[in-house]
């Protein structure tokens, strides 16, 4: 049985509590099929901003997940897990849990995984190229035109409820 971890732990401790090894060749294509499986149904979420919340309609894709209604979240979470191919359905099962990162907190944690490795405030590999690649700009990232400066944290992901944007 996996032991349920939430959805911003590491892909490495994601990995571990499923029983798999991140240095295993193996494992890493059975991560990327569950990944692939998550992220078509995040292409669908951001097809339209129906899934967005009502004060969020006149956005365009790509949405942040914490501008997606909670019922959209859900239904992209138990889709992932409900479409899950015959390689990554018993993974998914083992994500089922009635605790507080229900309804599955595998699905779950893929499609919070793609909603942040797609927000550009989190995009690294953007974040180097605009820098020249040092991967320094006075500890400030610049996040549109018009929006605050949000402070960097060396060695983690832009989380919008920890950096308090939200």
């Amino acid at each position: 049985m996996s032991v349920a971890v939430g959805p911003r732990v590491s892909k490495e401790e994601f990995l571990r509590a499923l029983g798999l090894d991140v240095n295993n060749p193996q494992h890493e294509q059975l991560y990327r099929a569950m990944r692939e499986e998550a992220i078509q149904i995040y292409n669908e979420i951001n097809r339209d901003n129906s899934a967005l919340l009502e004060s969020r309609r006149n956005e365009r894709p790509p949405f942040y997940w914490h501008h997606i209604r909670q019922d959209r979240q859900r239904w992209g979470v138990m889709e992932i897990w409900t479409r899950a191919g015959p390689v990554t359905k018993g993974f998914f099962d083992r994500g089922a849990t009635n605790g507080e990162y229900g309804p599955n907190w595998v699905t779950g944690w893929l499609l919070y995984s793609v909603f942040r490795s797609r927000d550009i405030r989190n995009n690294r590999r953007s974040k180097r190229s605009e820098d020249g690649g040092a991967g320094g700009n006075s500890g400030v990232t610049k996040r549109s035109k018009g929006a605050k400066d949000v402070p960097k944290s060396t060695g983690t992901y832009y989380d919008p409820v920890r950096n308090g944007t939200v």
